[in-house]
């Protein structure tokens, strides 16, 4: 699920503890010292410390800023640039990074009011750092979001005239043309390449045997080779190996450096290029990355390919890497075959890297580990670290892009996942009952395929097959149909018929179903609706207090929130099912900055013709919202009983109707004598 939050994410001094008396100095090389020891978490709150004990220094907001958005609080750290730049106004590094995060705390929040703001300030952002090619990559992509590349144009115009001869503006340039081209009917797109690439040619001939040629000049041949002309790979890669030996390169060949080694990594692991490759000498070369977010995903990478090793190294046919990072699966663990010592000890360190970066991969490096039996002592240390973090809401555990409600459920997941991870550690220890005790603990207050398929399988793997029976089919009717196989070796175990477990399937299945409806349907509210009075675009007014003894879809949206945006083309779907229900009556109401003229474009090109209600009274505080879209469903005495935050494609239509019968059934009932 997807939704926008609109509070800003609160400042994370509070992990500090209570202020910090030491000196600014000492706070610093404090910091610094826990960035060398991977402790960026710790390293954040110091840095948060020292800037507020020195509040001109630009390396501290710097500094924090950096990690901010390491940690996917972009928000956050969108104002600590802000003040960096403030106090530095010609750091290059600060506006490439001051961009970057502007773009993904819009698109996390799905809140255009930060690629508006890119496009106010990207010509100040091209000025002081002309020679950082992701300003350019983000205030495009911003740009596009908001159907506003002919403006970004126009910013484009005015800084070429004043820097013709700029390779990296003329790229830009470039791209743009080719964004704007496809657009276009016809095969426009090609033609523009082709002009392209004949300036390429022309420019790389001159080029061609100079070994004085500038990084800029360098940087249009690799890039344009590659990105507007993507079959000419042996131009790019020949022009890019120029860039990375070049003195003044500075910062221009690393974007496409990362990129490169991206791809040609992600092909070899998946079988599709040369299996000759060494994706360990790539990811080796990945993790030499000066940028954080990118050093941690080869952390990742590297895991991947210390794991390939690993399973390389195993005699007969070896498990897929899905296999050994999947949460439950048929295979004995640790499988009769263990590793030699000279590959498990580096798959443990490659793992506990991942750990130690606070990624989120953490779960599946952890998974590797139990399957092959290396270290479990260990695994259960790292898994109560990581479920204390998890409860103490430390960033960099869950997708930035939940929020609210949907975070909170993916927190408590990812607790369980914890829990989980340290049940199969204490198993492997000896430790069984400490283990059924925490399987049981998951089990019960998290009920659903994972934990009961993982328990079963605990079961089944301590000698108690017909309880393992019980749970696995429990599994599977909370939709885990690829748990059949365990379920029926259980069955087998038991001394009973493999039919055993579509039996007993056939008669958990209506309860569970029963249950998954009441999950969500979620705790009812019961709290009686704000009043409202609000004319729609059409001028026809409505009252809440008029709308008693009706049924009530009401939601609120923004123009600038995408999940909103998406949502409407099935809410659509929607109201023809009810057209003809005088029961039910749906009301949509356009909030938090959303312009009249934006509100009638969107209506206009979608054909909707649902109400429309503008919020101009504050309507969206007194009904408490967080996050867009939100729809709230009154039953017929004007009290809210649900509430759902976000949009969720799948499952949607039948959501909603499971609401609205909910609401109905009750009213029937208690209209009946």
């Amino acid at each position: 699920m997807r939704w926008h939050l609109t509070l800003t994410v609160v400042c994370l001094s509070v992990l500090a503890g209570c202020a910090d008396a030491r000196s600014h100095a000492e706070l610093m090389a404090d910091a610094a010292a826990d960035m060398d020891a991977i402790e960026f978490e710790r390293a954040m709150a110091r840095y948060d410390s020292a800037r507020a004990a020195a509040p001109d220094d630009a390396e501290a907001h710097r500094q924090y800023a950096t990690l901010a958005g390491y940690f996917d609080l972009r928000a956050e750290a969108v104002l600590a640039w802000e003040r960096a730049l403030d106090l530095d106004p010609d750091d290059s590094a600060a506006w490439e990074a001051y961009v970057a995060d502007l773009r993904w705390a819009g698109v996390y929040g799905t809140d255009r009011r930060y690629a508006e703001k890119i496009l106010r300030i990207v010509p100040e952002a091209l000025r002081r750092a002309p020679a950082r090619p992701v300003i350019y990559d983000e205030a495009q992509d911003a740009a596009e979001d908001l159907g506003q590349l002919e403006a970004y144009g126009a910013i484009l115009a005015e800084v070429q005239a004043m820097r013709p001869g700029d390779q990296i503006l003329r790229h830009a340039v470039d791209a743009l043309r080719v964004a704007r081209a496809e657009q276009e009917e016809g095969d426009r797109g090609l033609v523009v390449r082709d002009s392209i690439g004949g300036a390429l040619d022309a420019l790389a001939a001159e080029a061609e045997g100079d070994p004085a040629v500038a990084a800029p000049v360098l940087y249009r041949l690799a890039a344009g080779y590659d990105s507007h002309m993507p079959q000419r790979e042996d131009d790019a890669d020949r022009w890019l190996e120029r860039l990375e030996a070049a003195p003044d390169r500075g910062v221009l060949a690393d974007d496409l450096r990362y990129w490169d080694l991206t791809i040609d990594f992600e092909m070899a692991v998946r079988g599709y290029a040369d299996r000759t490759v060494d994706v360990s000498a790539l990811a080796a070369e990945g993790l030499k990355s000066r940028d954080l977010g990118r050093r941690s995903a080869w952390v990742i990478r590297n895991l991947t390919a210390v794991r390939e090793r690993a399973l390389a190294s195993l005699a007969g046919d070896a498990p897929s890497g899905r296999t050994v990072t999947g949460a439950v699966t048929v295979a004995a663990e640790p499988p009769h075959t263990g590793l030699d010592p000279d590959v498990a000890e580096p798959l443990f360190h490659a793992a506990m890297d991942v750990v130690r970066w606070q990624s989120r991969a953490q779960f599946s490096a952890l998974r590797s580990l139990l399957y092959f039996g290396i270290e479990p002592q260990a695994v259960l240390d790292a898994a109560i670290a990581i479920e204390d973090d998890l409860r103490a809401h430390s960033p960099g555990y869950l997708y930035p892009g939940l929020q609210g409600d949907e975070r909170e459920r993916s927190r408590r997941n990812a607790i369980n996942s914890a829990r989980i991870l340290q049940a199969r550690a204490l198993t492997q220890l000896g430790e069984i009952e400490a283990a059924g005790e925490r399987f049981v603990e998951v089990a019960n207050e998290s009920r659903g395929t994972r934990s009961l398929g993982e328990y079963g399988r605990h079961l089944l793997r301590t000698d108690r097959p017909e309880e393992a029976l019980d749970a696995l089919v429990e599994a599977m009717a909370f939709g885990g149909s690829w748990l059949e196989p365990l379920a029926e070796e259980a069955a087998v175990a038991a001394g009973l018929l493999p039919e055993t477990v579509d039996e007993r399937l056939a008669a958990r299945r209506p309860a569970v179903e029963e249950e998954m409806e009441q999950r969500e349907l979620g705790q009812r509210i019961e709290r009686e609706a704000p009043e409202f009075t609000i004319a729609d675009q059409n001028g026809v007014e409505w009252q809440r207090s008029d709308l008693e003894g009706k049924i009530v879809v009401l939601k609120f949206w923004a123009t600038w929130c995408g999940p909103c945006i998406e949502e409407f083309p099935h809410f659509v779907e929607l109201l023809k099912t009810y057209e003809d229900d005088e029961d039910v009556v749906f009301l949509t109401v356009a909030t938090a900055g959303s312009p009249r003229e934006e509100v009638a474009r969107q209506i206009e090109e979608g054909g909707f013709t649902f109400p429309v209600l503008f919020d101009e009274q504050g309507l969206a505080l007194d009904y408490e919202i967080l996050g867009y879209p939100t729809t709230f469903y009154l039953d017929r005495t004007g009290f809210i009983q649900f509430k759902r935050a976000g949009f969720e494609e799948s499952g949607y239509e039948e959501g909603v109707a499971l609401r609205i019968d909910a609401l109905r059934t009750e009213a029937d009932a208690s209209a009946s004598p």
